[in-house]
């Protein structure tokens, strides 16, 4: 499936309650084969009324970092574990990460990135047990099925 028709499910979704909460839903942006696949929490307030992700204080922070890193953000796609903001900008719930995980899943597929950078303990936690204080700076090899 393509990034287009993802797009057109995550924009018809209402599998949960953020969707009625947020203005709409928030997809991933970023070219097939990027090489590495940033991956936040969920949207901010200004991901929400812009409907892009990491375009708020997040977004620039997250610039700076990668200028750091020596990462050029064209070599990135850029999304986040759910697809809607969290009322209060709270922790996105299990249930709500589980609605959107087979999205996360679609974008995976699609993009096929070399590295995927979890922003964050929720996007961590798709991939290990171990928390973020343990995992902070390191980098691991994870056997992710992606396949139909």
């Amino acid at each position: 499936m393509d990034l287009n028709e993802i797009a057109k499910q995550v924009a018809q979704c209402s599998k949960c309650l953020l969707r009625f909460e947020a203005t709409a839903p928030v997809m991933g942006v970023g070219e097939v084969g990027a090489k590495y696949f940033l991956l936040g929490e969920a949207p901010g307030r200004t991901e929400d009324a812009c409907g892009v992700p990491f375009v708020g204080l997040a977004g620039k922070r997250l610039n700076k970092l990668l200028e750091l890193a020596n990462i050029d953000i064209n070599d990135c796609y850029l999304s986040n574990v759910v697809k809607c903001k969290p009322p209060q900008n709270r922790t996105p719930r299990k249930s709500e990460r589980l609605s959107c995980y087979p999205f996360l899943r679609q974008e995976l597929r699609a993009v096929r990135p070399s590295y995927i950078i979890t922003l964050g303990a929720t996007p961590l936690s798709l991939f290990s047990e171990n928390g973020v204080k343990d995992m902070h700076g390191t980098m691991f090899e994870y056997e992710l099925d992606i396949e139909d």
